[in-house]
């Protein structure tokens, strides 16, 4: 009797201390804006656990894999840098380059936001694990991208106004279908910064051609309506009234504002020029070559 007595003794503290120590190791705690995925040996279950505390044994080799359940965002720039308000859920990455409908080359930036499907966590694991996602984004989006804007339909004036919103509300829709395949949802999808290179540089020289031109157009008509203006008083101007002076001061102090931006202009031009001129390698004359040719 003693010796049962002794042995509970010893007994009953080495069991609570092993209990005790198991259930502190299965204790864990899903913080907030995350889920937990339960694994049974290494493998995937159907059971996600929502942010709080959660005792999940470990002695039946039971562990939990985190995943975000916020909403994600993914951004492709052309500089391939995160924008100012890019968070800890947020990644970012080059832009895409992309050969239009018609045969115009294009590097296209795109922001896509979307949030893990918990219903699909299970095959989100199973296909791209806690950190493969980034990349299935990145690939379906690229992917629906080339698509739709190689179509024959889509060339460059898609990529302005209208079409431009209509071509964005198409491969957003795509891309949705395509993501919720792989337990992703789409909350949105936007056209970013678009850089056609030298097509870009035609577009905008003739669109400065064009708005050159009206102004051109714009101050013709003004000066032929000054110099209509100038012949009807000349005979007053002629006799230098006050009435003269102050009608011409408006225009006195507009040609004076004038001058003055234009002599800003040559005064930091100039020292520039001069520097160009001094670092500038003199031109080899050929004289002396001549020289010794006509002496031999």
């Amino acid at each position: 009797m003693n010796a049962w007595i002794v042995f509970l003794i010893v007994l009953v503290p080495i069991v609570l201390l092993l209990a005790g120590v198991a259930s502190s190791d299965s204790l864990i705690t899903i913080p907030p804006g995350s889920v937990g995925l339960l694994l049974k040996g290494g493998k995937p279950t159907d059971t996600v656990l929502p942010p709080g505390l959660h005792w999940v044994p470990r002695l039946r080799k039971r562990l939990i894999a985190p995943y975000p359940a916020l909403e994600l965002a993914y951004r492709a720039t052309l500089d391939g840098a995160p924008s100012d308000d890019t968070g800890s859920q947020d990644r970012a990455g080059p832009a895409l380059r992309v050969t239009l409908g018609d045969r115009t080359q294009a590097t296209i930036g795109y922001t896509v936001r979307f949030q893990l499907d918990t219903t699909h966590l299970r095959s989100v694991h199973e296909r791209f694990g806690p950190d493969g996602f980034w990349i299935a984004v990145r690939d379906i989006t690229a992917r629906a991208l080339r698509h739709r804007m190689g179509d024959s339909d889509v060339g460059v004036d898609d990529l302005f106004g209208d079409r431009r919103n209509a071509l964005e509300e198409q491969i957003g829709a795509e891309l949705a279908a395509a993501l919720q395949d792989d337990g992703m949802v789409v909350k949105m999808f936007m056209l970013g910064d678009v850089d056609l290179g030298r097509t870009g540089d035609v577009i905008q020289s003739t669109a400065r051609a064009r708005l050159e031109l009206e102004r051109e157009q714009a101050e013709s008509t003004v000066r032929v309506a000054r110099a209509r203006i100038d012949a009807d008083l000349e005979p007053y101007l002629a006799t230098l009234s006050d009435a003269a002076l102050r009608y011409r001061e408006v225009d006195m102090w507009r040609d004076l504002a004038y001058s003055q931006q234009e002599r800003a202009l040559l005064s930091t031009a100039r020292p520039m020029v001069a520097r160009a001129v001094e670092t500038a390698e003199p031109p080899v004359s050929a004289e002396p070559a001549e020289e010794a040719a006509d002496e031999t």
